[in-house]
């Protein structure tokens, strides 16, 4: 049986103003600050936490790897990352703080549709802060304002 090709990502722009309003409608769908969602048991949450959506083929989600385990060890936060991957998980050091949503159970309460989404929550699931999009520049310093942490 011959053997196909691997799938080659596609890669969309958008102009600016269509791809900055896609982006509005985007984060107006995912849960808000001050929103209350309990935590999926899955995720451990026991005190203040931020929750990593990404997924495969992210390249501002590979961007955020460098840096949000830093973020998170500096402002003395949890970290969980949630990865939306349907496929297996490659070599990674989060440790256990790596979750695999293949079926989008954990991601769905918090209505993520946008990878990569940042949000900062409390253990009893009161939302602080929501990051939705990360620019190609300054992505450290963009985070850490739009969660609050600056």
């Amino acid at each position: 049986m011959p053997q196909r090709p691997a799938p080659t990502p596609v890669r969309i722009r958008l102009p600016r103003p269509l791809g900055a309003l896609l982006g509005r409608l985007i984060a107006a769908r995912t849960v808000q600050p001050g929103a209350v969602v309990p935590p999926p048991a899955a995720l451990n949450v026991t005190r203040r936490t931020l929750l990593s959506f990404k997924t495969e083929a992210c390249v501002a989600c590979d961007t955020l790897d460098v840096f949000l385990g830093q973020l998170a060890h500096a402002h003395g936060l949890d970290l969980r990352v949630i990865d939306a991957r349907r496929g297996d998980l490659p070599p990674h050091a989060y440790g256990d703080a790596l979750h695999l949503d293949a079926d989008g159970s954990l991601r769905r309460p918090y209505r993520v549709h946008a990878f990569p989404t940042l949000i900062l929550t409390g253990p009893d699931g009161h939302i602080e802060a929501v990051v939705t999009s990360v620019p190609e520049q300054d992505a450290q310093a963009s985070v850490t304002r739009g969660l609050g942490l600056a």
